[in-house]
């Protein structure tokens, strides 16, 4: 139940990727000095930063076109910040409505289903479509960066940069950064057998005009029948029951969740896991039942679905398919483990 959710808000937030140019001659010798590794993971570093701070800090907005599965969707994109913050909104431009708005240090969903807008609201302060980390070197202990040449994506000249995996546990991304504004012009996700499983580009992008406020605010927001569709309750890492026995090097625990989702109100626990830029989530539910269990591919993601200790357990990223089901074979219910 909670996978196939996840997946569509995956697929909306598409939290994918963002690069940023160095400007060559001058900011190498600047910055090229105190970046790790060879010089040409240098200057892709250089491009990641420059990247997540013009994702942070200009005012954009655009059309966004996202590939998956051979099908086709498209969203507007609205980026400001205002006041040392930054306000998000993604609109689907087909129906059914589907929005997701990110201020405040929280993030809302709006999906329709029928005559009701199902609401869904959770703390995060990643972006809508660039995750980094705030030090985007940590990123070379898991990937190789490098440079690509230089290709134009709508109308705009842009550099090519990759992020290749060192290990079998992660996806090669490749980015497409516009050389002017600095802002991520294309991501495609390759898989281990060198294919595309996942494209997200800009086919429009206006940095000269002004987001308004009302860009930023939800179209649900004033519809009837609004319905909070979840409970959210945080929980301390340390009070987890299961242990992760077996999890590729790099992956940290960063969140403990209780969901709570209506009608049955059945509480799933929520695990995400991340290297700082690729992440999987892991849902636990007690006594739940799935029609599909094992793994499976749904676009970038791979989901494992399995069973252990009276729980169904869902493991789902944007990872190769070893990754997710060495994380669920790996789970063990602490008493199991001997705690």
């Amino acid at each position: 139940m909670y996978g196939n959710v996840n997946v569509m808000y995956r697929k909306l937030g598409l939290r994918v990727l963002s690069f940023f140019c160095l400007a060559l001659a001058l900011a190498k010798a600047a910055t090229g000095a105190d970046l790790p590794g060879p010089a040409g993971e240098r200057d892709g570093l250089a491009w990641l930063t420059d990247m997540r701070q013009a994702a942070f800090r200009l005012d954009y907005k655009g059309t966004v076109t996202y590939i998956k599965d051979e099908q086709v969707d498209s969203f507007n994109l609205f980026h400001a910040y205002r006041d040392g913050q930054e306000r998000e909104r993604l609109v689907s431009m087909n129906s059914p409505l589907r929005e997701v708005v990110r201020a405040a240090g929280n993030v809302t969903r709006y999906a329709s289903d029928g005559q009701k807008i199902l609401v869904e609201t959770k703390p995060s302060s990643r972006s809508l479509l660039v995750d980094l980390p705030e030090d985007p070197a940590v990123l070379t202990r898991y990937y190789r960066i490098n440079l690509r040449g230089q290709e134009f994506i709508a109308g705009h000249l842009s550099q090519v940069v990759a992020l290749e995996p060192r290990d079998e546990y992660r996806y090669t991304r490749l980015l497409w950064v516009d050389t002017d504004s600095r802002l991520p012009l294309k991501l495609d996700v390759i898989s281990e057998d060198g294919h595309s499983v996942e494209q997200m580009v800009f086919t429009t992008l206006d940095t000269r005009s002004p987001v308004t406020s009302k860009e930023l605010e939800p179209v649900a927001h004033a519809s009837k029948g609004v319905t909070q569709v979840s409970q959210r309750e945080t929980l301390p890492l340390e009070s987890l029951n299961w242990t992760l026995m077996d999890v590729p090097d790099g992956f940290q625990m960063v969140s403990y969740v209780r969901l709570k989702r209506p009608p049955a109100d059945v509480p799933v626990d929520h695990l995400l896991l991340s290297d700082g830029f690729s992440s999987v989530s892991v849902y636990l539910e007690k006594g739940g039942a799935s029609a599909s269990k094992g793994a499976r591919r749904v676009g970038a993601i791979n989901v494992d679905t399995v069973n252990a200790n009276g729980y169904l357990i869902t493991v789902m990223g944007e990872v190769p398919v070893k990754t997710v089901q060495k994380i669920a074979k790996g789970l063990r219910y602490k008493q199991d483990s001997g705690s």
